[in-house]
């Protein structure tokens, strides 16, 4: 027998050891290369080990957090931050195609509409959960009843509250019955995390809340609060493998420490890089700067209610003012890597966006005699909450806008909040002021749905903005199945969003994130940084 046919014998027999589960990734590289068959597998199967004989398989891949987690009960929080996270150890009944962009199976393997109001759903049936509890269609049922329980007070409620009750029709199907036909069931597959029952009910919310137990590609390590989340690769998963062993999510607020900490080598994914570190981060040589679409809007929120007390922006004059105050075109060209207009807060990448509709033009002189006519002649204060919140260069961003918003007598004071789930409480509370920065990913539904009514349906607490027509508007468009119908429904919602102005109309993102070399990983429009598609270089 010579080298080659010795060499091949060996890597027939790893081969088969690793594909058993007797050994790990680590050690199936560690003896192919140490039985000398590391060229015949590179060869065999090419991106399977790393570039030269003997080099260091990566172990993890971290990815910097500008905020930490408040919890890690999957239904428990509102934060895109802990949305990434959640994806890593949890899975959901459906997920994203990302070549095609539309929902397609996960842990239900189909659905159907079997009249407009009941959907009927086939399950996996070789899934488990990290401690070995079997998932079921009695889960998915636990999972919608506790969502959708008051008494949970799950944040998450608004997203399922269209569904009225799930049925269990057998071992692994399930049937959901809504209220009214429910267009974005299926696009509200891709975010909602699947919990074990028993595991819940003997432990309780507070325990789950700091271990967390999914189905999903890693499990749980650690939660150094404050500072990490680590997961570890789960073997025994029942899709495809992660390809990195472990993951890091690492709480890094400061968005030029961030930076720093990717050029360093210290983490691999940055999702917020400021335009003008682009630069940096490209000559580097340790990481490439990355410009991505995405779904999430930002806009500055006003209260028109009076939630925080009397406030010049009750008047719909002064809401329009502070539109017409804006030069958005030179924020976009000189201090952004782009954007995508917002004229009525929805993106371009929502269904039902209305492109008909145009944006406030830059005009002063128009804002001043609104001003003017409202009473304000010498304009006024009012406290601004800011945050980072994913705008690249937001601080730069900000200036500009207070600097313009000063100049036709609107003086906002900055007042900067670091931590985005502290934001998220005022707002919430009702004590976020007359004025506050807010950025939404409609928990990547890419559907007007989900930010009209997460952001400005009266039963949302995180609007500062009612109004019964618009209401009813996008009631109506929840509650057919007409496409059609919808967009028209939509339509003019957004032309009322327009002429009432709620909020300082700002843009859909065109985010930059940080990639470092060692890593192959692209960006995707939905804003979820899967790790476990992150290949070694």
């Amino acid at each position: 027998m010579n080298a080659d046919d010795l060499a091949l014998e060996n890597l027939d027999r790893w081969l088969h050891f690793y594909r058993k589960r007797l050994i790990t990734r680590r050690e199936f590289f560690q003896a192919v290369l140490a039985a000398g068959a590391g060229a015949l597998l590179r060869e065999a199967v090419p991106g399977t080990l790393p570039p030269a004989l003997g080099a260091t398989v990566k172990d993890t891949a971290t990815l910097a957090l500008n905020s930490d987690a408040p919890t890690l009960d999957p239904h428990m929080h509102i934060l895109r931050e802990v949305i990434i996270v959640m994806y890593h150890m949890f899975n959901n009944l459906g997920t994203r195609d990302l070549r095609t962009m539309r929902i397609g199976p996960d842990l239900a393997t189909s659905w159907k509409i079997a009249s407009p109001t009941i959907w009927e759903m086939t399950l996996r049936q070789d899934v488990k959960f990290h401690n070995g509890d079997p998932f079921t269609a009695q889960t998915v049922k636990f999972n919608y009843d506790r969502v959708l329980d008051p008494a949970q007070k799950s944040p998450q409620r608004g997203n399922h509250e269209a569904i009225d009750h799930a049925e269990v029709t057998g071992p692994y199907s399930v049937r959901i019955i809504t209220k009214r036909p429910y267009p974005i069931f299926v696009e509200r597959l891709q975010n909602f995390q699947m919990l074990p029952e028993k595991y819940v009910k003997e432990k309780g919310d507070a325990y789950i809340a700091e271990h967390p137990v999914g189905t999903g590609p890693y499990k749980f390590s650690d939660w150094k609060r404050g500072s990490e989340i680590n997961v570890v690769r789960n073997d025994d998963y029942w899709g495809p493998k992660a390809f990195i062993p472990r993951a890091k999510f690492r709480v890094v607020p400061d968005v030029a420490t961030s930076v720093a900490e990717l050029l360093a080598g210290n983490v691999d994914i940055v999702r917020y890089v400021p335009t003008d570190q682009m630069a940096t981060v490209n000559k580097s040589g340790r990481a490439t700067a990355k410009v991505q679409r995405i779904l999430r809007v930002q806009y500055i929120a006003l209260d028109t209610l009076g939630r925080t007390g009397q406030t010049p922006f009750m008047d719909k004059r002064v809401r329009q003012a502070a539109n017409y105050a804006l030069d958005a075109d030179t924020y976009l060209k000189r201090l952004q890597p782009g954007g995508d207009k917002t004229p009525a807060a929805l993106n371009p990448l929502h269904f039902g966006y209305d492109p008909s509709i145009s944006p406030y033009a830059h005009n002063p002189d128009a804002a001043r005699k609104l001003l003017v006519e409202a009473g304000y002649k010498d304009g006024f204060d009012a406290r601004w909450l800011t945050s980072n919140l994913g705008m690249p260069s937001f601080q730069t961003v900000n200036d500009a806008i207070a600097q313009d918003l000063s100049g036709v007598g609107i003086r906002a004071k900055q007042q900067y909040i670091q931590a985005t789930q502290t934001l998220v409480d005022l707002i919430t509370s009702g004590k976020a002021g007359p004025m506050f920065d807010f950025s939404w990913g409609s928990y990547s539904v890419f559907d007007a749905d989900g930010l009209y009514w997460d952001c400005f349906h009266p039963s949302s607490n995180l609007s500062y903005w009612h109004q019964a027509r618009f209401a009813q508007l996008i009631e109506a468009a929840r509650g057919t199945l007409d496409s059609d119908l919808r967009k028209r429904f939509y339509a003019s919602a957004q032309q009322i969003v327009h002429e009432e102005a709620p909020v300082i109309f700002e843009w859909g993102f065109h985010s930059i994130f940080g990639v470092s070399n060692a890593i192959d990983w692209t960006p995707e429009p939905d804003e979820i940084v899967r790790l476990f598609n992150a290949k070694a270089r």
